[in-house]
C-alpha cells in the first residue's frame, strides 16, 4: 500500500476488520459471561487505540515511513531483523486465539476437544498453503452476518436496552474491577495499535494526514459500537437461554448465534454458525500463520522441508498456548505485552529523534526479551503469585528500568554515535 488512494471510510472499513477478528468477538462474549459489561474492555481498549492512532496520523503521514522501517534505518539491518523475528511472540498469542477458537466452534459439532484441536491444526497448515483472497472477503462477510445476528439476539431477549446502557454499565463495573489488571489490558492494547504495522500501514495509504485522522476516529467509534455488541447480547441472553451452564465459556457466542437464527431445523442454525465462525477462524489463522512462515523461514536454511517446518513451528507454538486455558484475550494481550516490552525502548526513542549505537540497540532487545519472556512464565507456569496480581506493575516496571539506563547512554553517546537518515 505505497500508494495514498484511501478515504476516510475506507481506512476505517480497514482498521476495523482488522481490530474486529475472532479473538475479539468471541473473547468478548467470554469475558461478558464471567465479568459482565466488563468483558469489552478488550473492545474499549481498542477503541482507546484508534484514538491515540489518530493523533500521530499527522506524523506517519508526513514521513510515509513505520515505526518499524524508521528502526531498520537508524539501527541496521540486525535489529530490523530481531524485531522481525520477536513479532513471532504477539502473532503467537493471536494464533493461539484462532486455534482455540476454532476448536471450541468444532466441538459444538460433536468432535472430541482432543480431535478438535488437531483437525484446526491441520487445516491451518492446508489453507495457509492456498490463495487467501477469498478467505479475506468471506471474512468480513462471515463477520457482518454475525454482528447482524447479535442485533437480532437483542430484539428476541427485549436486550436492546442493554446495548443501549452498556457504557454507563461499563463504567459501574470498572469501578469493581481491578485496577491494576485493567490497567495493564488498556495500556497494552493502546500500545500494540499504535505501533502494530498492521494497523499503521493504512494510515500510511490515506490521501492526507486529515483523512487518516478522520478514518482512525471513524474505525474508532465503530469499534466501541461493535464491541459492545457481543457483551450486552450474551448478558441480554443468559438468563433466558440459561448460559451460564455452558461446559467452555468461549462457545456462548455460537450458542447464542444458533438459538438466534430463524428456521425449523436446530441442527441447519447449527451447522450454519459452526461454519461461518470456523470459516472466520481460519481465514484469520491463515493470514496470520503465513505472516509468521515468512519469518520462520528466515530464522534456518533453504531446504526441500523448510516449507514444513517452517508451518509446523508456529502451529506447535500456538497449540500450546492456547492448551493453557487462559481466556482468548489474555492469550492475546499476554504476548502483545512481551513484545512490547522488549522493543518499547527502541520504539519509544524512534519517536523522540534520540539514537543509540547498534550495540545498545541490539543489547536492549536481547535485556528487554529475555526479562519479558522470564515474566510471562512466570505468570504461564504459576511459580509466583507477584506478576500475575500486579502484571501492570510487573511488566513496565523492566521496560521503564532500560528506558531510564538508554536514556542515559544515549545522552553520553550523542556526539559520537552514528547518524543514519530517517
Amino acid at each position: 500500500m505505497s500508494d495514498r488512494t484511501l478515504k476516510p471510510v475506507q481506512i476505517a472499513s480497514l482498521l476495523v476488520s482488522t481490530s474486529c477478528g475472532t479473538g475479539f468477538l468471541l473473547g468478548t462474549g467470554e469475558l461478558a459471561l464471567r465479568e459482565g459489561m466488563v468483558g469489552c474492555l478488550y473492545a474499549v481498549a481498542s477503541a482507546l487505540g484508534l484514538v491515540a492512532l489518530a493523533a500521530c496520523a499527522r506524523g506517519l503521514s508526513i514521513t510515509r515511513q513505520s515505526i518499524w522501517t524508521r528502526l531498520d534505518q537508524i539501527y541496521g539491518t540486525s535489529v530490523g531483523r530481531a524485531v522481525a523475528l520477536l513479532s513471532l511472540v504477539w502473532m503467537t498469542g493471536v494464533l493461539a486465539a484462532q486455534i482455540r477458537g476454532g476448536a471450541a466452534i468444532l466441538t459444538l459439532a460433536g468432535i472430541g476437544p482432543t480431535s478438535a484441536l488437531l483437525l484446526v491444526d491441520g487445516l491451518l497448515i492446508c489453507l495457509s498453503t492456498l490463495r487467501l483472497s477469498w478467505l479475506a472477503a468471506g471474512f468480513a462477510i462471515c463477520m457482518l452476518a454475525c454482528n447482524a445476528v447479535l442485533v437480532r439476539t437483542l430484539f428476541l431477549t427485549n436486550g436492546l436496552d442493554v446495548w443501549l446502557r452498556a457504557p454507563v454499565q461499563f463504567l459501574d463495573g470498572l469501578q469493581g474491577a481491578t485496577l491494576d489488571h485493567t490497567g495493564f489490558t488498556v495500556v497494552s492494547v493502546v500500545l500494540m495499535v499504535i505501533c502494530g504495522a498492521d494497523y499503521q500501514q493504512f494510515v500510511l495509504a490515506a490521501r492526507t494526514s486529515a483523512m487518516a485522522r478522520n478514518g482512525c476516529l471513524l474505525a474508532a467509534g465503530f469499534v466501541f459500537l461493535i464491541g459492545l455488541l457481543p457483551a450486552s447480547a450474551v448478558i441480554a441472553a443468559s438468563p433466558v437461554w440459561h448460559l451460564q451452564h455452558l461446559a467452555d465459556p468461549v462457545q456462548v457466542i455460537p450458542v447464542v448465534l444458533i438459538h438466534t437464527l430463524p428456521g425449523h431445523s436446530a441442527n441447519t442454525a447449527s451447522t450454519l454458525v459452526i461454519v461461518v465462525l470456523l470459516t472466520t477462524a481460519l481465514g484469520a489463522g491463515c493470514s496470520i500463520l503465513r505472516a509468521m512462515t515468512d519469518a520462520t523461514a528466515s530464522l534456518g536454511p533453504r531446504s526441500t522441508a523448510r516449507p514444513i517446518w517452517s508451518r509446523v513451528v508456529p502451529i506447535a507454538l500456538g497449540t500450546i498456548v492456547a492448551l493453557h486455558g487462559k481466556s482468548l484475550v489474555d492469550m492475546m494481550v499476554d504476548l502483545n505485552m512481551v513484545y512490547l516490552t522488549a522493543v518499547g525502548p527502541l520504539v519509544g526513542f524512534a519517536l523522540l529523534n534520540r539514537r543509540i549505537s547498534d550495540r545498545c540497540a541490539n543489547a536492549t532487545l536481547a535485556i528487554g526479551s529475555g526479562m519479558a519472556i522470564a515474566i510471562y512464565l512466570a505468570r504461564w507456569t504459576g511459580l509466583t503469585r507477584i506478576p500475575e496480581t500486579n502484571p501492570l506493575a510487573v511488566s513496565f516496571l523492566p521496560l521503564l528500568l532500560i528506558a531510564v539506563l538508554l536514556w542515559r547512554r544515549s545522552t553520553a553517546c550523542r556526539g559520537s554515535e552514528r547518524i543514519r537518515d530517517s
